[in-house]
């Protein structure tokens, strides 16, 4: 009878194991974060985001890298980007929490000013380069 229980147990055991293993969600392998001294613009984006790939290939197609120094953080899987994202909108743009915070989200950190939204950002970045 205690064999039985304890052959129970360990199922019990292994096939929560092996939930926890199967359900924990892939690490990223690729760098999310692009850090940069005294940028022109922290760029805030989530990984899968369609609007934040809509500025990445704006920024590639133009060479926005050769042109500014951008900071790229990654707010999806990084807690710790996700809450410095959401303490800089608190304290420079708190308008933005009406509706919720959502990416991709530029920081100007010279005119501590928050830029929402691809096109947005874009327009900003174009006008920085002009």
């Amino acid at each position: 009878m205690i064999k039985k229980i304890i052959y129970i147990l360990i199922g019990i055991a292994l096939i929560f194991g092996l939930y926890k293993l199967l359900s924990t969600p892939p690490k990223n392998n690729s760098p999310s974060n692009v850090i940069v001294e005294n940028p022109d613009l922290i760029f805030y984006w989530g990984d899968g985001c369609p609007h934040c790939e809509n500025v990445e290939k704006w920024m590639a197609e133009n060479n926005i890298d050769q042109k500014l120094k951008i900071t790229k953080k990654e707010v999806y899987q990084d807690a710790e980007n996700r809450k410095e994202l959401i303490d800089s909108v608190n304290k420079y743009c708190p308008e933005l929490n009406q509706n919720g915070v959502g990416v991709p989200i530029g920081f100007d950190p010279v005119n501590n000013k928050c830029i929402q939204g691809d096109t947005t950002i874009i327009d900003f970045l174009s006008q920085k380069i002009k």
